[in-house]
């Protein structure tokens, strides 16, 4: 899935819902570094989709360092139970998905759903904006 540089108004914490895809990017891309580098975006969500807060994960150049993020930011002890949903976005400057993405993405949601948080989306941003979910066959989570 490549998706299109828009423009939407940037959802306010804890106010507006980040529930369609267009706004779950606008949200991570806000949070990226400009120049783009190899960096970990999760953006914690509460029960209603609203956001609490940012993480930014940096030099997470392994494509599977996304495993250990996730599973130390989904750990009850890294929260304080509000955090109903992540999003993720992975930042590989002049990559792209590849090949293991797709077990990543299944990875990832076994972690978050043993610890009681939903993953709805993970982006890969390099070249191209990719979700692996959607390499996967699964339909979306909004």
């Amino acid at each position: 899935m490549q998706h299109a540089p828009t423009h939407h108004r940037l959802p306010r914490a804890g106010l507006d819902s980040i529930d369609t895809t267009e706004k779950a990017l606008t949200a991570i891309t806000m949070a990226m570094a400009q120049p783009l580098r190899f960096e970990t975006v999760v953006a914690y969500l509460d029960f209603e989709r609203r956001g609490i807060a940012f993480v930014v994960v940096s030099d997470t150049e392994s494509t599977d360092s996304v495993i250990d993020v996730i599973e130390c930011l989904c750990n009850p002890k890294a929260h304080d139970g509000r955090v109903g949903a992540i999003i993720v976005g992975s930042v590989r400057p002049g990559g792209e998905m590849n090949d293991g993405d797709v077990d990543r993405w299944l990875e990832m949601s076994d972690l978050a759903d043993a610890a009681g948080v939903e993953l709805l989306e993970w982006f890969v941003i390099g070249r191209e904006i990719s979700c692996p979910r959607d390499a996967f066959g699964e339909a979306p989570r909004w």
